[in-house]
């Protein structure tokens, strides 16, 4: 495994602190005589309610949370969270139902008070919450319809369960108590309407419009965004790092649910206008096709931990598959904006040669670097290229620079091919500080 760094320990240690403090810190105190199951069984409901209200900081698209580890990581923390909270907040109830049966009439929300009916709406809003997400592809549900139904369903489990903790007030009786649990529902609401209202407001402020389409017989479509108002992001302009990605949605306002991430592919030298290159699967990935020169979009961004170290010198692989090739291209044109003379290999996996993703865009980046390009084909069209490479362990061993140890390797692709293309390389004695990666899928 690639070892954690710093941030990322320092990270997680946050999270746990935040989580815990209530409970250590005692901001609710359990009374021994009621013992420790039914104490228990509270501690584990204020213990979910502070994961569940960090899901929210975690989801918000902060900077200052996505920066340490990337947006991937970051995300993907926020789903495995997910199943904790949840298991917490029903193990809660279900040990109050096995200690006394008379607790069960408070599920009757038609004469059970209003403490216990908003306890029950929490609860079903989190199964539908937590279901919608897991059977989400299966069940066929479109992505903007989820995303929608995501946050209204979070901010119903939040809201209703604060109400209830505050209205159950046995365990909230000193002032100083009630006014920490009023102040978090303070500050998630705070966090809401900065996400929400806020930040769209600001967005709308620095829209873009489609400056230059082109669709690719790979099937996916190029384009290419300047700046309505160049001076809104300021004299540095859209500052982003080679590698970075970025939420976008069109022909929406600039507070629609559906944003949808992808990677620039342009160079992070040029700041008032930004490439994109995307694959049509579905949403807006799919619409993207239909768009018009003119047709404004909103861009939330730059994120991700996963970029270009400008200042190093040594050989650079890059290893993607598919449209994951477009951060790894992004890289590529800073690098030649730069006129740096480092090393590149890029090795890139394909379906066969008419479905290589930013054909062109690699095709003249060979002509302004030092760029070894080599191309692997799961299905190639040509009888040359059928006896050809696999992008595999041996393929790895066998092409890696003479200076393997010092180079750095940056990976992005599906999950099988960060996993096998990370283990190889650290097989190889690469460090692992050398490997960057990031994940598709991860919304």
């Amino acid at each position: 495994m690639i070892r954690l760094k710093w941030s990322s320990i320092a990270w997680v240690g946050l999270y746990v602190f935040v989580v815990i403090v209530p409970l250590v810190g005692g901001a609710i105190h359990l009374e021994h005589g009621r013992g420790f199951w039914l104490n228990f069984s509270i501690a584990l409901g204020f213990l979910s309610l502070s994961m569940l209200g960090a899901q929210f900081v975690i989801a918000s698209r902060m900077e200052f949370v996505s920066s340490p580890i990337g947006m991937d990581v970051v995300l993907a923390f926020h789903r495995a969270m997910a199943y904790p909270a949840t298991a917490f907040a029903l193990v809660h109830p279900l040990l109050l139902f096995a200690l006394d049966v008379r607790y069960l009439q408070l599920l009757n929300v038609f004469s059970s008070p209003l403490r216990a009916k908003f306890a029950v709406l929490s609860a079903v809003a989190l199964v539908a919450l937590v279901l919608l997400s897991i059977f989400r592809r299966r069940w066929r549900i479109r992505y903007k319809v989820w995303q929608i139904s995501h946050w209204l369903l979070a901010l119903t489990v939040l809201m209703a369960a604060m109400a209830h903790v505050l209205l159950v007030n046995y365990y909230l009786k000193d002032p100083w108590q009630r006014l920490t649990w009023q102040m978090l529902t303070l500050l998630f609401v705070g966090l809401g309407l900065w996400v929400r209202v806020l930040k769209p407001l600001l967005r709308y402020r620095r829209r873009w419009r489609v400056a230059q389409i082109t669709a690719h017989a790979d099937g996916t479509v190029s384009l290419e965004l300047e700046l309505v108002n160049k001076a809104s992001y300021g004299p540095k302009g859209f500052a982003f790092k080679a590698g970075q990605f970025a939420w976008i949605t069109a022909r929406n306002s600039p507070f629609s649910f559906s944003y949808n991430p992808f990677s620039i592919s342009s160079s992070a030298l040029v700041t008032d206008r930004i490439g994109f290159t995307i694959k049509g699967h579905e949403g807006f990935s799919a619409e993207v096709a239909h768009l018009q020169l003119g047709d404004v979009l909103y861009v939330d961004g730059p994120y991700g931990g996963f970029f270009l170290d400008e200042e190093q010198c040594a050989p650079l692989v890059l290893i993607g598959a598919g449209v994951g090739v477009t951060p790894l291209v992004s890289m590529l044109e800073t690098l030649a904006d730069q006129r740096s003379a480092r090393p590149c290999h890029l090795w890139l996996a394909s379906k066969n040669e008419d479905s290589i993703v930013c054909q062109a865009q690699i095709e003249r980046l060979q002509k302004r670097l030092s760029l070894e390009v080599l191309h692997v084909f799961s299905s190639p069209l040509h009888t040359a290229n059928r006896q050809g490479a696999r992008l595999d362990p041996a393929f790895i061993l066998r092409h890696l620079p003479a200076q393997a140890h010092a180079a750095s390797y940056f990976v992005c692709g599906p999950m099988a091919l960060m996993e096998m293309a990370q283990q190889s390389l650290l097989q190889a004695g690469v460090p692992a500080h050398h490997i960057h990666h990031e994940r598709f899928g991860i919304v």
